[in-house]
Order: C-alpha cells, then structure tokens, then sequence
C-alpha cells in the first residue's frame, strides 16, 4: 500500500551538504532535529514529512523522521522541485496540466490524421480549441511558444514548423502510418 505525504517543510542543501546527506541519511542533522515533532506518521496513516532539495537540481529527498533527528524513513523523490512547485501554487499545476491536455489532443490528432508522413494545424482551429477550453474553464491561460516547445519535445515529431496561419508537424517514421491506395484522412 502506497502511504499518502504531506510536505510540512522544504530545506534546501548546497551540493555538498546534500551529497553527504544522501549517503548518511541515518546520521543525525540539525536541521531535521529543529522539526522532528512534526515529522511523524498521523492516526489517518499521512506520513508528515520534509523535502530535502540540492540547489540547483530537480531532485530530492522525502523524511519522516518519527520524532528523530535523523532521516528514519526516506524516499529519493525525481523531479521534487518541479512537483513541490506544483504542491504550492495550484494555479501553475492547473496551467501545466491544461497545456498537457492541450498537447495531448494535437499530437493523437496528428498521428491519426497524417497524410504522407505529416499534419497542418491552423492556428485557427487552435485558437477556437483553446478559446474553447478557457471558456469552459478547462484551462486557465494559454502560451503558444510553450506549446510548440512541447510539441517539439515529442517523440511522434520529427520537425515542427510554423507559418503565420499554421503549424506543420512532420511525423517521426516509427509513427507514421501507412494509407490505404485511395483513401484519404
């Protein structure tokens, strides 16, 4: 069973510092000492617990201590930044996963409706799909240079090009499908 955690406080290590804790996490550490009361296991079973980052990576490090000075329990935790950042302000996790949909939408529309190896999108249908979403609150704000980004970051495009009127996504071969003689999408 995957217990549930919630992040009473963030402490941020230099490189060094960090490093040496990540290889002697059952040492004692004053920073985790100043908040071991509130470290601990709940009655629901919520583990509350610290998130130990490194300045300058994404990566860090769940504790619960249970009322220790050391790292009792921990969890090497990919990308803690990013997801602490999204912890603290639901207005960017909201964009992110909006901009997400948004992308996810475009890149399954393209691959199902390639022709010879490529898919035009006019920016005005995207523009009425995310006039659409905001409207409907599916999203809350739009960034067009994001999302070519993250359309260029996908492994189903090769290339992605962009005109004043539309944006043209050539399909990677492994995801380019191939078309009956005489029919058309």
């Amino acid at each position: 069973m995957v217990q549930p955690w919630e992040v009473e406080h963030v402490v941020e290590l230099p490189p060094g510092e960090f490093r040496v804790f990540k290889e002697h996490l059952l040492e004692d550490y004053p920073f985790i000492a100043e908040h071991a009361q509130e470290l601990h296991t709940d009655g629901h079973g919520i583990a509350h617990g610290m998130l130990v980052l490194c300045e300058g990576i994404d990566d860090g490090i769940l504790v619960n201590s249970e009322g220790t000075s050391y790292a009792r329990y921990a969890a090497y935790l990919s990308g803690a930044r990013t997801l602490s950042l999204m912890n603290r302000y639901p207005s960017l996790h909201d964009f992110c996963v909006g901009m997400d949909n948004l992308v996810e939408k475009y890149v399954q529309q393209a691959v199902a409706g390639q022709e010879d190896g490529g898919f035009t999108l006019p920016y005005s249908n995207l523009d009425a799909e995310v006039e659409r979403r905001v409207y409907d609150e599916d999203m809350v704000n739009f960034d067009r240079q994001l999302f070519l980004d993250m359309l260029s970051e996908r492994p189903e495009f090769d290339e992605v090009e962009t005109t004043q009127n539309e944006i043209y996504l050539t399909i990677a071969p492994e995801f380019v499908q191939e078309q009956t003689p005489g029919m058309s999408m």
